[in-house]
């Protein structure tokens, strides 16, 4: 049985959610809050295999969860529930620690599947909401040199240039040329494209 901590602001939401999600065999949702404080105070007084975590919330939202667990011990697994209105601080999510993301429109059979998934150590990453961040045909990928690979790497970490350059001991000058590389290779425009798409093919 997998037991989810269920985090979303909006009563009917959750509710309805809960009890679809209990009808599952191998699920129980054997907690829900309504904002980030709430989900904080369960976590530290129960045991959940997963945690579903709503963006937008009072008080505090989804990232702030995220930024008061990540260097926590034996902390369960997140996956985000989101909007395409909250895709741009997806990335953000991701780099926090959350092993995946599905849209709130997903339909129960998949959001059951995403669930298992994430409780069996995958990264869940929606096609829907990937291509929107993407908004692009998906170019073929030209191969990365290891040296650009390190810095993808250092990129999907939200690491700025400067601390990449002390990372690998290189100029800052250097790390921005390498950046680019990897924009032109990957055939995309930014930052935050460069490593969606590279957690999607696999690269990192």
């Amino acid at each position: 049985m997998i037991s989810c901590l269920l985090v979303e602001d909006q009563t009917l939401v959750r509710l309805g959610l809960a009890n679809l999600l209990n009808l599952d065999s191998e699920i129980s949702v054997d907690g829900m809050a309504e904002d980030g404080n709430q989900a904080l105070s369960l976590m530290a007084e129960h045991t959940f295999d997963l945690v579903l975590l709503d963006m937008r919330m009072p008080n505090l939202d989804g990232l702030g969860v995220l930024e008061a667990i990540k260097n926590k011990l034996n902390q369960p697994p997140v996956l985000i529930i989101t909007t395409f209105e909250d895709c741009d601080v997806l990335l953000k999510a991701i780099n926090l620690g959350a092993r995946g993301y599905v849209l709130k429109n997903i339909e129960l059979e998949g959001l059951i599947d995403a669930i298992k998934q994430v409780k069996a150590g995958n990264r869940v990453l929606q096609n829907a909401v990937t291509e929107y961040l993407l908004q692009q045909t998906n170019p073929p990928t030209e191969r990365l040199t290891p040296k650009e690979q390190e810095v993808l790497k250092c990129m999907s970490l939200g690491m700025p240039n400067k601390v990449i350059a002390s990372t690998l001991q290189n100029s800052e000058g250097t790390i921005r040329n390498h950046v680019s590389q990897v924009l032109a290779k990957l055939g995309v425009h930014d930052r935050t494209q460069a490593v969606l798409k590279a957690i999607n093919q696999h690269l990192i």
